[in-house]
């Protein structure tokens, strides 16, 4: 008897399509085999598309096919089962493969071998059409605000509506991540740690780790927008942050967005300087063993030619914090009044769930009410659907509210205190520390430093530290309690 192995394949659109099912395949190839006295020696079964070369399967049955020199016949259901690409097929004819097929099967002869040439060229140009008609609808899709990959972490696939739906569970983990980086009290390696400990997991149940989270917080995905070829699309889900919440964290990785370049020299000030006048970056350079800084005229004319000793710009960055650096009676002061305010804020937050928990209840008792007056026949079947979609509404309304409470965050002191003291140890710690941790305290508390004529004319503070700022005099610029505010 002719010994052969035979070849079963579906692709991930046809695997529930009548006749091309693997056990279907395998029943015909099997019958075939019977029929024509075909000794069966191997089965391969694959789940992968025909129009690329390099299937798993198919890669393991030409080596099997190499060290059998006795077995030279595979059985296919139809030739695009086997393959819709010429690579694969002159394996085959390499290895001097023959096949045979339950539909459609070829002659031997030359007639055979050109009637098989040319279904196989149809079938190629089946998949290349089909592969440009999925790009078309991708784009299609995401031009309508649909999202056409696997939803990221904090969503689910809507698979019906083509769309994002919220993941109940992951979403509050994502806008807490945005929350906290936002702050400028939280490096990536210590949110995700953060993370870790209230339970946010990765599908597999692990460690979802700082590089993901990285690619998270910099995910327009998760402020509305969709991301594709380049381009940014409005998307139809719903947000899970703000732009402005998103636009803020984007802002804390600017500094550090030149880190992984390597550098001669570390330029204590440089990416954190722009050109008032024109909004180029300020560079650095080192002339006779001094640094100057200077506008890089990146954007166009500017007047600002001057080159600006760094001691001078060294000095004024330091004065700024000194503005912030608050005594410890006062850090004590701040975690005192938000451990008050912290009490009494969980206090009316188990007040209101009370009453969130009593109104929910009380809506689940209309419903079943409801649904028991049109079992008797008390009110009419559009009566009780108008009311039933009043009532779902109330309650989706309600669990939100339900949701947003718990969104609220517990550690009010420990954050106001965390703050404090960073903003209190900002200046000590510039002036005594090396150039490179100088950098990561500027990168933690300040940006959007403009120059002008020589001298920093404005800048801008991380998240809520401007409310430590004080005058020249020691003033305090904000009211003292502001800051209290911070997670409000």
């Amino acid at each position: 008897m002719t010994r052969c192995v035979i070849y079963a394949r579906v692709s991930t659109k046809e695997q529930a399509s009548e006749g091309y099912s693997i056990d279907a395949q395998l029943k015909a190839c099997r019958e075939l085999c019977e029929r024509d006295g075909l000794q069966v020696v191997h089965e391969f079964v694959e789940a992968e598309s025909a129009g690329k070369a390099g299937r798993t399967r198919f890669a393991e049955m030409c080596v099997y096919f190499a060290a059998h020199a006795d077995v030279r016949l595979v059985v296919a259901h139809k030739l695009d089962r086997l393959t819709r690409n010429f690579s694969d097929s002159i394996k085959l004819e390499e290895l001097g493969v023959a096949d045979r097929f339950v539909v459609s099967d070829f002659p031997e002869g030359p007639a055979g071998i050109l009637a098989r040439d040319v279904n196989l060229a149809v079938a190629k140009h089946y998949v290349n059409n089909l592969r440009e008609e999925v790009k078309k609808g991708m784009a299609e899709k995401v031009a309508q605000g649909g999202w056409p990959h696997k939803a990221p972490l904090g969503y689910r696939n809507d698979k019906e509506a083509r769309t994002l739906v919220v993941d109940p569970v992951n979403a509050a983990f994502v806008a807490h991540a945005f929350k906290r980086y936002a702050s400028g009290l939280y490096s990536l390696t210590s949110l995700t740690d953060e993370l870790y400990s209230m339970g946010l997991r990765s599908k597999g149940g692990r460690k979802v780790y700082r590089s993901n989270i990285d690619k998270i917080l910099k995910n327009p995905v998760y402020c509305g927008q969709i991301r594709w070829k380049g381009e940014r699309y409005a998307g139809n889900h719903e947000p899970l942050v703000s732009q402005a919440l998103f636009d803020t964290v984007q802002e804390a990785f600017v500094p550090n967005r030149t880190k992984n370049n390597p550098q001669k020299r570390t330029y204590v000030l440089r990416d954190f300087l722009y050109c008032a006048e024109c909004g180029a970056k300020i560079t650095a350079s080192t002339h006779k063993g001094h640094i100057y800084y200077h506008c890089t005229h990146g954007k166009g004319d500017c007047s600002q030619r001057s080159y600006i000793g760094e001691d001078r710009l060294m000095g004024e960055v330091a004065e700024v914090l000194e503005r912030i650096a608050i005594t410890p009676d006062f850090v004590e002061a701040l975690v005192e009044e938000a451990r008050v305010r912290e009490n009494a804020a969980q206090g009316a937050a188990e007040h209101d769930r009370g009453t969130l928990d009593a109104a929910l209840a009380h809506n689940g008792v209309r419903a079943s009410a409801l649904l028991d007056n049109l079992l008797d026949g008390v009110v009419s079947r559009e009566a009780y659907a108008g009311k039933v979609t009043e009532l779902d509404r109330e309650r989706g309304t309600l669990e939100r509210r339900v949701s947003a409470l718990a969104e609220r965050p517990s550690d009010l002191s420990a954050q106001v205190g965390a703050l404090a003291r960073k903003g209190a140890g900002a200046a000590m710690d510039f002036g005594v520390a090396d150039d490179t941790t100088k950098r990561k305290v500027l990168a933690g508390v300040l940006w959007n430093l403009h120059v002008e004529d020589g001298h920093i004319g404005s800048y801008q503070w991380k998240g809520p530290l401007g409310f430590l700022e004080r005058s020249a005099e020691g003033a305090p610029i904000h009211e003292w309690w502001a800051i209290l505010d911070l997670n409000q």
